[in-house]
């Protein structure tokens, strides 16, 4: 009797366990920039999964093909420890910052590896879940390099839509050139005329050239503001502060740390 139980138990504990798992096998639901175009000197990217995945062992399986089909070799950057979300569904790749800056040695025996006007296929494939499940089939990205970008994120470029009061219609700011993604999620905040966080969710669209911000009660008759962290990136790391591929010593951080504040008004009535 007391082998039947255990012969019960564990098939009871296995399918409790099968059924907390996903059916579906993991697939790859974007990668940051969503743009095909990016910047010779692009620095980060982002690939978000469906399931939580492993965390280790995966840059290896991460390939950029040139327009022949053949491999580009020493592209990422393969830390000990991978990038990961504390969901484990968000890789954030780096591209190799020795390769990306000008004057380090890599950049001048090997030069960046992408290259302006060239096409590159970004190659995810057999990643697998914690789940021990690998993706069916390998996912695929067109890429097209511009010219590298040496701009600066700057506010006074930017434009905001302002929504209707009782409403809850979303914020928006335009911005002239994409950002990173990463980034827009974490540096901007709004806030009332008080200082207290206004609650809401933040939406990144059209090519993270975008930041959309709904909130959860209706806008209220007044004054917000939007504060600005000066650590806010570009897909290339060019940030408030300055230039990622500044010369060396050339870069002061006067602006690090620093939180800009952008008084917004919304009193208009729906």
């Amino acid at each position: 009797m007391k082998g039947r139980k255990s012969y019960y138990l564990f098939f009871f504990i296995l399918g409790v366990t099968a059924c907390g798992r996903p059916k579906d096998t993991p697939v790859v639901q974007a990668v940051f920039p969503s743009s095909q175009k990016v910047p010779e000197n692009l620095l980060r990217m982002y690939v978000q999964f469906s399931t939580p995945m492993k965390t280790t062992g995966n840059i290896e399986k991460i390939k950029l093909l040139d327009e022949k089909g053949q491999e580009v070799k020493n592209v990422f950057f393969n830390n000990v420890h991978e990038l990961w979300n504390e969901e484990q569904t968000q890789l954030t790749l780096i591209l190799d910052p020795a390769r990306v800056k000008t004057g380090l040695q890599a950049n001048k025996t090997l030069g960046r590896a992408l290259r302006p006007t060239l096409n590159y296929t970004l190659v995810i494939e057999e990643l697998e879940d914690v789940y021990h499940k690998k993706m069916r089939k390998p996912y695929t990205k067109q890429i097209h390099v511009a010219d590298a970008d040496y701009e600066m994120p700057n506010t006074e470029n930017w434009r905001f839509h302002t929504p209707n009061a009782n409403t809850r219609d979303a914020f928006i700011v335009h911005f002239p050139q994409m950002l990173d993604y990463h980034s827009l999620k974490q540096r901007l905040i709004l806030t009332d005329s008080e200082n207290k966080a206004v609650k809401g969710l933040i939406a990144i669209k059209n090519q993270e050239t975008e930041w959309h911000f709904s909130p959860k009660e209706p806008w209220q008759c007044g004054n917000y503001i939007l504060h600005v962290n000066s650590r806010l990136e570009d897909p290339s790391g060019n940030n408030i502060n300055g230039l990622f591929d500044h010369k060396i010593g050339a870069l002061k951080y006067e602006k690090e740390g620093v939180v800009e504040t952008i008084p917004i008004q919304i009193c208009k009535s729906g």
